[in-house]
């Protein structure tokens, strides 16, 4: 479009200097016109070529005759939106419009072409912008490119409305896209120009066009039949009766009739444009010229049928009412009687009238609901009977009889039942019981009836298990006692037996243990003490020196057992034979180390370093110290549990694998995980009521992103010492709040990572106050001293119940003996 805006405004120009002077002024007359320019500013048009599509619109309205009730100009600009520049009515004298199209400002953007024409059609040809009736609307659509919408409809719709479209190309705009943009024919109305320079080749042609030139009188127009002239341009029309081919200049015959475009009954008849009606043989054209009536041939009364005379194409035949049929000489009927020809199907009995038939039956049958096939009555069925058991039916009568093992009395009706045991006609060993007509056997209380349904035999429910006995049982017919076996006694329910226990009735003369068996006894010793060849008495073990008692410094007899004690300083170990100092006391640790972004990689490799400084400090094992590991940031995530290793040595190398996480820092969540998880006993912590102390330390280097006052508080609560280390931009505050009470002793905090490692020389966990440095000291729950002192108590209250026991095993054997003279 915009090449042929441009080749209109170049063809102005050129009209302009090939006509003969007649002064600057002279104005093309074409008569009254409105105009508007529709302009492609896209980006692919430089700031050049729109100076040359300004100054080619400028040139052309300078040729025209601008003014309200002459010629005028509206200019529409478009991209991937479209603006109206000014519209029809805005200007009514050249200078204005010139200066209204050099404020123009170009969109610079895609290429909408088919939203520009739908928007001149709805928008710049309306009366409020100034469009006038009567006045023939030209659109010229200057453009460099492919549009980037569809545009075939809109112009079809555009061009139905009376708007004549000029399509001007420049570059690369596409021929196809231009051709179905505008009017036909296609070459006066499409034009395609290879730069903006040369768009004034083609401004000639253009005021030829718009100034009134009769192109139908002064050019070879073409047209087959009618040439009609419009301002710049022509169009061909056709006579009535033909229609324009779609070269728009020939003409073709309408034939209605080809086209389905008529009303005709049976023929159509066609001339150009019009049609006639007509019929085929055998028929007559109706009054209304269109419809068809075939003609009847009864109606002329000569036709002699008996019964209808039929009318049919060319002709008649005759017809018979219905049960007749026609006879070979056409005309004559005769009653069809389908019973004589077979043609029923009746089972028993057919009725015959002309044409049709009804069944019936013989006596003692009855028409079915086909009324064709025949059901005998069934009286016995039907209840219409005195028989007082079976009734045999016949069709329409019925006899009586007995069921089996009745015999029918003189009234033929009514039955007797036959006992066969009252007339002894059996062979029942003990009961018979009488059926009508039959008998069964059977046998008296605690016998069973053999197979032979004859004849009975006792039952042994003892032999059969039929019977609850534990032990014994004694059988009767249909009945059994139990018994017990010999060191048993039957219990009260008569069934179960109890063992005889001489040890609990007191009937033995062991020492220390006895061991019973059903009636018997047998006798043994207590742990460390040893039977004596009477199988009664026992004598006392020194067990320190018979059994492997694994004391590591020295083994302590008592009476029956043993134990380990260890030396002034030390502390007997949980194996109970181990010795050690106090900083090999229990624990269960559980390290809560911040990995989140702000650490930093190589500060976290630190931080792994400091987590295996605090190890060495520890004495871990299975039995020992246990210690977890967890570390979070946006998420928690367990490295190991307390009960994955039981040495040192795994347990740093296992820190030294960790993974940075990275991501944010959510410290409560993680105590929460600590609470919830890490301390439970599936992940190894040791079960509360072994008093083994649970620390839980968290290092972090920054504000929490979410609350920890509350999980802070409940692993306090859950008997969890808290120890809070911070490094860097760590909140005192939030430390504080982590750390058990006294909260100086159990939180530190410095500056710079390289520095941590003064805080694991520092932070000595479960180790003797002597030990202890820095004001992180953790206050021991077995204290090196009370150790040992509980230690040697502990020995005082063993030899002290070693004696009380002793005296009490005397006065047992002296209460034995004097049950045993009594007896």
């Amino acid at each position: 479009m915009k090449m042929r805006l441009v080749f209109l405004l170049l063809t102005l120009v050129v009209l302009v200097a090939a006509r003969p002077k007649a002064g600057p002024k002279q104005k093309c007359k074409s008569g009254p016109v409105d105009l508007v320019f529709l302009i492609d500013s896209s980006r692919s048009v430089r700031p050049h070529e729109f100076e040359t599509m300004r100054k080619f619109m400028i040139d052309i309205l300078s040729t025209l005759d601008i003014g309200l009730n002459a010629t005028r100009v509206g200019v529409v600009q478009y991209s991937s939106q479209v603006r109206t520049e000014f519209s029809l009515k805005a200007h009514a004298k050249l200078d204005t419009m010139v200066k209204g199209i050099n404020e123009i400002i170009p969109l610079a953007q895609g290429t909408m072409t088919g939203l520009a024409i739908k928007f001149v059609m709805d928008t710049a040809f309306v009366a409020e912008e100034g469009d006038r009736p009567k006045v023939p609307n030209v659109v010229v659509i200057v453009t460099d490119g492919r549009p980037q919408d569809r545009v075939a409809e809109v112009a079809i719709e555009a061009r139905e409305k009376g708007i004549e479209i000029f399509a001007v190309g420049v570059a690369r705009a596409d021929m196809a896209s231009l051709r179905a943009m505008a009017s036909p024919p296609f070459e006066d109305h499409v034009f395609l120009v290879e730069s903006f320079d040369l768009i004034h080749q083609f401004g000639l042609q253009f005021q030829d066009k718009l100034c009134g030139v009769d192109l139908c009188v002064e050019s070879k127009h073409g047209c087959e039949q009618i040439c009609e002239s419009s301002p710049g341009s022509f169009h061909c029309l056709c006579l009535p009766g033909y229609s324009l081919n779609e070269d728009g200049k020939t003409c073709a015959a309408i034939d209605l009739c080809a086209e389905g475009k008529h009303d005709c009954e049976q023929i159509c008849n066609a001339s150009p444009g019009v049609f006639t009606c007509d019929c085929s043989a055998g028929y007559k054209l109706n009054d209304d010229k269109k419809s068809c009536t075939m003609i009847d041939f009864c109606s002329f009364g000569n036709h002699s049928c008996d019964h209808e005379c039929v009318s049919v194409l060319n002709g008649y035949h005759c017809r018979c009412q219905e049960g007749h049929r026609l006879l070979e000489n056409g005309k004559t009927c005769q009653a069809i009687d389908l019973c004589a020809e077979g043609k029923h199907d009746c089972e028993q009995i057919c009725n015959s009238a002309p044409g049709v038939f009804t069944c019936d039956c013989n006596a003692g049958y009855t028409l079915n609901d086909d009324k064709k096939t025949c059901t005998p009555i069934d009286l016995c069925a039907e209840g219409k009977h005195d028989c007082e058991q079976i009734c045999i039916s016949a069709p329409g009568v019925f006899t009586c009889d007995c069921n089996t093992g009745y015999t029918l009395n003189d009234d033929k009706k009514a039955c007797t039942p036959i006992d066969l045991c009252a007339e002894g006609k059996h062979d029942c060993e003990q009961i018979c019981i009488s059926a009508p007509g039959v008998f069964s056997c059977d046998c008296n209380a605690g016998y069973t009836l053999n197979d032979d349904k004859k004849a009975c035999t006792p039952i042994d429910l003892c032999a059969e298990g039929k019977h609850d006995c534990e032990q014994i049982c004694i059988s009767a017919p249909g009945v059994f006692t139990c018994d017990c076996n010999t060191g048993y006694t039957l219990n009260d329910d008569k069934k179960a037996c109890t063992p005889i226990d001489l040890c609990a009735e007191g009937k033995h003369d062991c020492e220390q243990i006895c061991i019973s068996a059903p009636g018997v006894f047998t006798c043994d010793c207590n742990k460390g003490f040893k039977l004596n060849k009477d199988k009664k008495t026992c004598t006392d073990m020194d067990m320190c020196n018979t059994v492997k008692h694994g004391c590591e410094h020295q083994c302590v007899n008592t009476p029956g057992s043993f134990y380990c004690i260890c030396p002034e300083g030390q502390l007997l170990q949980e194996d109970g034979k181990s010795c050690g100092t106090c900083k090999s006391a229990n624990i269960d640790l559980v390290l809560l180390i911040d990995g989140s972004k702000s650490v930093r990689p190589q500060n976290f490799e630190l931080v792994k370093k400091f987590v295996n400084q605090v190890v060495d400090s520890l004495d871990v094992s299975a039995h020992g110290t246990r210690v977890g590991f967890v570390q979070y940031s946006s998420r928690v995530r367990t490295e190991f549990p307390l009960n994955m290793y039981h040495t040192a040595a795994e347990i740093k190398a296992a820190v030294m694998k960790v993974d940075y996480m990275e991501k944010g820092t959510m410290t409560g969540l993680a105590l929460k995980h600590m609470l919830e998880n890490s301390f439970s006993e599936s992940e190894g912590a040791r079960p509360l009521d072994r008093n083994i102390p649970r620390i839980g330390l968290v290092f972090t280097d920054g504000r929490s992103q979410d609350d920890i006052t509350e999980f802070a508080k409940k692993a306090k609560e859950a008997g969890i010492t808290m120890y809070a280390v911070g490094v860097g931009k760590a909140v005192e505050d939030e430390l504080r709040e982590i750390a058990s009470e006294p909260t100086e002793k159990h939180f530190y905090y410095t500056t710079d990572f390289s520095a941590i490692s003064t805080i694991a020389e520092n932070l000595k966990l479960n180790i003797c106050p002597a030990e202890s440095q820095g004001e992180i000291e953790v206050k021991d729950p077995c204290a090196c001293e009370s150790l040992v002192e509980f230690q040697q108590a502990t020995m005082s209250s063993l030899e002290q119940l070693t004696q009380k026991l002793s005296a009490m095993t005397a006065r047992l054997e002296q209460l034995e003996n004097q049950l045993l003279s009594k007896k």
